[in-house]
């Protein structure tokens, strides 16, 4: 095996990232990018850019298909969901952190970064010796196997979208007795409105309690329901509250992007050389979507200037436990889960090299969106993802030469 190549692959995909950082920092330290331009380009990147992206990416991708054939992608990311946020709360009743920081640790835990850096290193050892022992044997094209591998990856790039900006959103969300250091709400006119609860209603209360942000049908519903259906109202509509406030931009062009995808009807509309709205429309939100990937890491290098720093070194231990986390224990786990059930699912080599990817790798860079999204815990996510991405390089080669190493063997000669 070309073990320099997978070296010098690892560096490159992470060397970008970190480069692009670096770009960022000295120009908010030449004043290029203060405090007002990042809070700014923070929501253009959240409110307008990262839902094209998320739309033109994943809609011109995903069909139905491909969901139902590659089920093991979507089984393994759950499973491997759960036990990361398992090893999130260990952390935090280990470190003896509060409710907030331990979703904080979760939340690193969780989200790794399934696309940038496994493109990346595919791109870097596709021309080597090394893509053989993801091939399915020696009559496959290794054209035909990284192919194969960029599809996997962005089927892992939809699940972790979805989950990113819903369950991530969730458990970073600001709580008004969350933590007596982060009382100040500095989160937008948008953020707050997201995270405001709609009213509910309590058993001993005669009559709905209401706003003008109770929607219209609730407001007349409550008028005409019958006392026996009272309660169950109560429920849709708690139901409906909790969607709302975990709900934002990216997250709704993500769940568009998946009906678009999986209805040939509407794919056909958007994408495709004949499609009538693919040279307008769609061409402008892929132009807009790529925009975002680097002004992200613009504005992640400028909030490491810009952001405060205490309390990133106050939470070291914990952003020394994700790091454990996810370049030690998780992808040990997703090693030894793709061994044991591989019999189960396609025998291709290159699947398995995805799936053990899905376990593996740095948090993901969008982690700081969620962060700038609900207006907590910017500071220890920049420390994070610096710290992470700072060690990327050698480890994530490590890991790689590993899995190579053992799918060679586990492979059918």
């Amino acid at each position: 095996m070309d073990y320099s190549t997978i070296l010098l692959a690892s560096i490159q995909s992470s060397a970008q990232v970190i480069l692009v950082c670096i770009t960022g920092y000295i120009a908010a330290k030449l004043g290029i990018i203060n405090s007002s331009l990042q809070k700014g380009l923070s929501g253009l990147i959240i409110k307008v850019l990262m839902p094209c992206l998320l739309f033109s990416s994943i809609a011109s991708d995903i069909d139905l298909e491909t969901l139902i054939k590659l089920w093991p992608i979507p089984t393994l990311y759950v499973v491997f969901s759960i036990l990361s946020g398992s090893l999130g709360v260990l952390g935090g009743k280990v470190l003896n952190l509060t409710p907030a920081k331990t979703k904080f640790v979760m939340t690193g835990i969780i989200f790794n970064n399934v696309t940038s850096l496994s493109l990346g290193l595919l791109q870097g050892i596709q021309n080597t010796s090394a893509i053989r022992i993801s091939t399915k044997g020696e009559d496959d094209d290794t054209k035909d196997a990284v192919s194969r591998g960029i599809s996997y990856i962005l089927l892992s790039t939809l699940l972790g979208n979805l989950s990113r900006w819903s369950l991530g959103t969730y458990l970073l969300k600001k709580e008004s007795n969350r933590d007596s250091d982060e009382e100040v709400d500095t989160s937008s006119d948008f953020e707050r409105s997201m995270s405001q609860p709609l009213p509910t209603y309590h058993d001993d209360e005669e009559q709905f309690t209401t706003t003008e942000r109770t929607p219209l049908i609730f407001k007349r519903i409550e008028t005409e329901i019958a006392p026996a259906w009272k309660s169950l109202f109560n429920c849709v509509r708690s139901i409906y509250n909790s969607i709302i406030e975990i709900m934002n931009p990216p997250l709704y062009a993500a769940i568009i992007a998946l009906f678009v995808g999986t209805i040939p009807f509407l794919k056909g509309i958007f994408f495709g050389d004949n499609s009538p709205l693919y040279g307008t429309v769609t061409r402008t939100m892929e132009t807009l979507g790529d925009i975002s990937v680097p002004l992200n890491l613009l504005t992640l290098g400028a909030q490491l200037k810009n952001l405060p720093r205490a309390k990133g070194q106050e939470m070291l231990p914990a952003i020394s436990w994700v790091m454990m986390c996810r370049f030690v224990i998780m992808p040990i786990i997703g090693v030894t889960v793709v061994i044991i059930t591989k019999d189960y699912y396609l025998n291709d080599p290159m699947l398995w090299f995805v799936l053990m990817l899905l376990a593996s790798g740095p948090p993901a860079v969008n982690c700081m969106n969620l962060s700038q999204l609900t207006g907590s815990f910017q500071e220890e996510m920049v420390a994070l993802l610096f710290y992470s991405y700072a060690a990327v390089a050698p480890l994530i080669a490590l890991l790689i030469m590993a899995m190579l190493t053992i799918i060679g063997k586990a492979a059918p000669k």
